[in-house]
């Protein structure tokens, strides 16, 4: 099924497929160069009536040199570079423009006037890449991970976007899909001749190929940490009793001074947040309030709002001031951390008050290891052993070697297949009615449709295409 033959007329009306169209492709802004793409049918006969040097004979994928001018002729609008893409050999699928000129934005406006004066109308957001996801050029997965290169903050994350791109995910996809048809259609030929006691497949060839599904769709929904750690970054909270030195250690990891730093114990009454990128990934540190009994009211609220954040962080680093030790009100809280995912930062070791404290055993904090680190916001002490502390924690969280699940919504649509397929698997365990097993398969085989995009409605195509800037 083609995705062209089961988008709503109302998806389309509203991004004009079947007009020619046009938008800047570059940033907004005073630049050297800006690109203004332009698509559709027209797209030849509009930009013979602005660029006359054109040749007679266009040849796709080629470069053309000259003076742009306005519709009527009497005004020269910029030098510029024509790219010309024919018809099925560009991006959307249709004859497509690209028109490098000189990157001011009076230039750029005045060129998009002329070419709408021409007969072009304004693209939409994400209307290039609906066309070329209407045209087959795209599925659903990739016309996503176009966005998510654009929108990628990080060289893991522009590294998974252009894998999802070449079809990486979608290859996976569609294997689950050709497998859950092998099933229906089987369990149809068993339909059609239970009359003649034929049985075409039998229970047990069901369930493992069954069983297979669930397997590959499991490995697949297990990925998603891992794909959100790489698109979005891997969160880090900084957590400890107030003046332990939080904030200071997140200026230093950070280079620049993004919290303050006061000698007032409880400077920090919300979440002061830091990114850099580390080993390729995008990581996002978190300065908490500081974790004390308190009855100041706001301090409170922060004290409390830090707890709730650390089960949604992927690593926590709990710092302990070296001056003083581990005292009853650091241990009161021992209870809310987790360890698992925590190592502790043994804070202002450079102070001549902690020379006299040995780092403590790390049975103090809880029954089971944890990492001990000492560090010194000040001299820089022990921060490249922090940050090597960091980085493998991020590689026990990241599998490079897989394919990642990164967006919400695939994640949503592969959680309905697994639970179409766990639905069904005991029912051919048992013998049920195949019409019965049949209709729980089929509400799987249609989220994964709805995931590449062979079905969809408008609200999906909304929320997909409109995230999109101008342009692409």
């Amino acid at each position: 099924m083609r995705p062209s033959e089961t988008v709503s007329s109302n998806v389309g009306a509203s991004l004009g497929a079947s007009s020619t169209v046009c938008a800047l492709a570059t940033a907004h802004g005073i630049g050297a160069i800006s690109v203004i793409r332009i698509s559709g049918g027209d797209a030849i006969a509009i930009m013979r009536r602005l660029a006359g040097f054109l040749p007679e004979n266009l040849e796709s994928h080629k470069i053309y040199y000259g003076i742009i001018k306005s519709v009527d002729g009497n005004r020269r609008l910029d030098e510029v570079l024509i790219s010309y893409f024919a018809n099925g050999k560009s991006f959307t699928g249709e004859t497509t423009f690209e028109i490098s000129c000189h990157g001011s934005e009076a230039i750029v406006n005045d060129v998009l006037q002329e070419l709408v004066n021409a007969g072009a109308k304004p693209a939409k957001r994400g209307e290039f890449t609906f066309r070329a996801f209407m045209n087959g050029r795209l599925d659903l997965v990739q016309a996503e991970s176009v966005l998510a290169m654009i929108e990628s903050r990080s060289t893991r994350a522009s590294q998974l976007a252009l894998r999802q791109l070449q079809g990486e995910f979608s290859t996976e996809l569609k294997k689950i899909a050709d497998d859950l048809t092998w099933v229906l259609a089987h369990l149809e030929a068993n339909i059609d001749y239970a009359s003649e006691d034929i049985v075409i497949a039998e229970a047990d060839v069901l369930a493992t190929r069954m069983e297979k599904l669930q397997t590959q769709v499991e490995r697949l929904l297990s990925t998603y940490k891992q794909g959100r750690i790489v698109r979005e970054g891997f969160q880090v909270a900084l957590v400890g009793r107030p003046n332990a030195g939080k904030s200071s250690l997140l200026n230093a990891l950070a280079g620049e001074e993004r919290a303050i730093v006061t000698e007032v114990a409880g400077t920090t009454r919300d979440f002061v947040e830091a990114q850099f990128a580390m080993n390729g990934y995008r990581v996002t540190m978190i300065d908490t309030a500081g974790l004390r009994m308190t009855d100041d009211r706001v301090e409170k609220i922060g004290v409390q709002r830090t707890i709730e954040k650390l089960s949604l962080v992927d690593m926590v680093l709990y710092v302990a001031d070296a001056r003083e030790g581990l005292s009853e009100e650091d241990r009161a809280f021992f209870a809310k951390i987790p360890w698992h995912m925590t190592s502790v930062l043994w804070n202002k070791i450079d102070a001549p008050e902690a020379e006299a404290r040995v780092l403590p055993d790390s049975r103090l904090f809880c029954a089971e290891p944890v990492q001990l680190i000492s560090v010194s916001a000040h001299t820089g002490q022990g921060l490249e052993a922090l940050r090597a502390a960091i980085v493998a924690k991020l590689s026990t969280e990241v599998s490079e070697d897989s394919t990642l699940v990164a967006n919400v919504r695939h994640f949503e649509g592969l959680k309905t297949v697994r639970t179409a397929v766990a639905a069904s698997l005991p029912l051919v365990l048992n013998g049920e009615s195949p019409d019965l097993i049949a209709l729980e398969l089929q509400t799987g085989l249609v989220a994964l449709y709805e995931i590449l995009g062979l079905t969809y409605d408008d609200q999906v195509m909304d929320r997909v295409f409109k995230e999109f800037c101008l342009g692409k």
